[in-house]
């Protein structure tokens, strides 16, 4: 079939349109009334589970060992990225939720974060910075994960991109701790309160805006500090003291250096661990072949699957473990049409969607993850800007084609 037209703006305009999203919503039909497919993801799911506590306890096991060190970062580094991005994420959107275990509003919430997922960042804020304001506000000004309008004192910098290049690297290192975590919390918050956030407090907080006073007044800072990082920080501390016992208790079979080897060991698993899902993450939405939109949308509508399939890309597919290495998020066209599917429906639904996509001249971006991560670093420090993709022709173009 012949492509869709498009004018000199970049914005596609036909009436086939409508069909393109008509048979995109054919293709999550079509997995829904596969009865079977659900229990096969819940299978894929605790396969993915399995598979993150061997490396992870194989890794905690290799750092009592002397002069053992890459395995063990690697392991447990790996391990915590895949339960934040594959297991926690997905659940988090309710991909599972026919099992009770695994069901959107009871994963890891109050008492449960210690058994489902113990980390800087609180369960419940990132189910509504992530799955309401990031996936329902994609590219939008107060999108939170808006990467060319977060980062725009970098942008704007007058320094060497050397310099640039070193403060994406330190930010890539920390970033769950002094970024999400917080502002995860600011938006669960404004949910909570019921407070309509501001144009001018869209600018994301860290935690060294908690310490320099450039923090939100209706954020309780101790409130932040009791209820997100405290459990996380006395749970860790309990599993360290946990070691130390077995160093006082066994002191010929974990020796001091032992001791020493674990701690060290796992911190840098885990700034491993944000530079990985940094690498996977930021650069789902970014790069000056995406969009950015001046205007709100309304979601599940024909004009939201589509910016959901332009400002996204796709990384490398095809099994298990080119996926497991990416966090399932390799998947980011699929996931962002269809957010309440599981990792493993998102690999039966890719080739589909691809095909409609090229059938329809819909764009379908997918590249290397290094590719894609220059990309973004790009953005990052103002040498390439992501376009609008608004005007005086779009506005047109919805009234007169996207019922």
């Amino acid at each position: 079939m012949e492509a869709i037209e498009v004018n000199e703006t970049g914005i596609i305009r036909d009436k086939r349109f409508n069909k393109w999203a008509a048979e995109i919503r054919e293709i999550r039909e079509k997995i829904i009334e596969d009865t079977t497919i659900k229990q096969k993801s819940v299978n894929h799911l605790e396969k993915i589970i399995m598979f993150n506590s061997i490396i992870f306890y194989t890794g905690l096991f290799c750092s009592f060992l002397e002069y053992s060190y890459v395995f063990p970062w690697l392991f447990m580094g790996l391990s915590i990225s895949s339960h934040w991005t594959t297991v926690s994420h997905h659940i988090s959107h309710g991909g599972y939720n026919e099992q009770k275990k695994y069901n959107r509003f009871t994963y890891g919430v109050k008492m449960r974060r210690f058994i489902d997922w113990i980390d800087y960042i609180l369960p419940e804020a990132w189910s509504c910075e992530h799955n309401i304001y990031h996936h329902y506000k994609l590219n939008e000004y107060n999108d939170p994960d808006n990467v060319q309008n977060n980062l725009i004192i970098l942008r704007t910098m007058n320094a060497p991109y050397i310099v640039k290049y070193g403060i994406i690297l330190f930010f890539a290192a920390t970033w769950r701790l002094f970024y999400y975590s917080p502002n995860s919390y600011k938006y669960y918050k404004a949910s909570k309160m019921k407070y309509t956030i501001k144009e001018e407090e869209y600018k994301q907080i860290t935690l060294f805006g908690m310490v320099m006073n450039d923090w939100p007044y209706w954020v309780s800072k101790t409130e932040y500090i009791m209820l997100v990082l405290l459990p996380f920080i006395l749970y860790r501390i309990t599993c360290f003291i946990a070691v130390y016992l077995l160093y006082v208790y066994f002191p010929h079979i974990i020796t001091y250096n032992r001791l020493q080897n674990v701690v060290i060991n796992y911190i840098i698993a885990d700034l491993l661990c944000n530079i990985h899902t940094f690498a996977i993450i930021v650069p789902n939405h970014s790069g000056k072949d995406m969009y950015l939109y001046k205007t709100p949308v309304k979601g599940k509508s024909d004009e939201w699957l589509l910016r959901q399939c332009i400002s996204s890309t796709n990384y490398a597919t095809g099994n298990d473990v080119i996926d497991y290495l990416q966090g399932w998020l390799n998947y980011q066209i699929e996931h962002h049409l269809f957010p309440d599917m599981s990792a493993y429906e998102y690999q039966l639904i890719q080739k589909d969607v691809e095909r409609v996509c090229n059938k329809y001249g819909i764009p379908y971006i997918s590249e290397s993850i290094l590719v894609r991560l220059w990309k973004t670093i790009k953005i990052m420090t103002g040498q390439e800007t992501i376009p609008y993709f608004e005007g005086s022709v779009l506005e047109k173009y919805v009234n007169e084609y996207i019922s």
